[in-house]
């Protein structure tokens, strides 16, 4: 049997043999969290130790050290952060989403590989859902952003506010504030944050997309910094030089980049 992974600056989740299954309820709404947790240890104790949190930040913390088999997850978290969140889960991790949209968002959960209950949530519908789940193995990331896509109501309105870079069975959560700066690394994207460096398997120019322009903004055709982490900017004839608060690094500034960076110089 390996052995369990270890956990580095507290954002590491390691999935290892070891880790025994446990079952996450993500619910804001304090009453029907603590039903849907004592249901779930009533009827359904085999499936894993129940853990609840009220956020999708407090839900992080949870999976510092293992991700969860099971996800019950509210769709309509502070922040409409509730897919976003499931999207950092792993392919092993089943999920039920609850909600309480209309019968057109259920139509595109039918068509996905996830399940979903309606609020309020009887006994009887969580049987079912569990018998589903004791069935299915895995989800599909793509069938989540298909329904992320073809519900317009779900579609977060916030930025981005995690990152994730995989090697193997481990999973490293990057806090997008703790980035200093990004750069294109041909079909990958190379992100340096406070914590070390990190490649994703995400372009440069669909990461500019999801993050806050007032924070973010590119200074060349590869690299995107972060306004905040810029201490000083010294113009020459091609452009010119950033320094950073935070890394030894230089980044240049490219001709075409510089005019619109000026705006945020004042």
């Amino acid at each position: 049997m390996r052995d369990a992974a270890h956990t580095h600056a507290g954002n590491t989740v390691a999935m290892t043999d070891d880790v025994k299954p446990w079952v996450l309820v993500v619910e804001d709404e304090p009453r029907l969290r603590e039903e849907l947790v004592a249901m779930l240890r009533e009827i359904a104790p085999d499936i894993g130790d129940v853990r609840p949190a009220s956020s999708a930040e407090q839900a992080l913390l949870l999976c510092r050290e293992s991700m969860p088999a099971i996800a019950f997850l509210d769709i309509k978290l502070p922040g409409r952060y509730g897919i976003e969140f499931a999207l950092l889960l792993p392919s092993e991790t089943r999920i039920v989403f609850v909600t309480a949209y209309d019968e057109y968002a259920i139509q595109a959960f039918d068509r996905g590989a996830v399940d979903y209950m309606l609020k309020p949530i009887t006994r009887e519908r969580l049987q079912r859902s569990v018998d589903r789940l004791r069935q299915r193995q895995t989800h599909v990331a793509q069938d989540l952003r298909a329904i992320l896509a073809a519900i317009p109501a779900l579609q977060p309105k916030a930025y981005l506010r995690w990152l994730t870079a995989s090697t193997g069975r481990r999973t490293q959560l990057i806090p997008v504030q703790d980035i200093v700066y990004l750069q294109s690394d041909n079909k990958y994207t190379r992100v340096v944050s406070h914590e070390g460096e990190h490649l994703i398997e995400e372009s440069l120019k669909t990461l500019l997309q999801r993050l806050d322009p007032a924070v973010f903004v590119q200074i060349h055709r590869a690299t995107v910094v972060n306004l905040g982490e810029v201490l000083l900017v010294e113009r020459d004839e091609t452009g010119g030089t950033l320094k950073l608060r935070t890394s030894k690094d230089v980044l240049r500034i490219s001709t075409p980049y510089l005019r619109g960076f000026r705006g945020f110089l004042g």
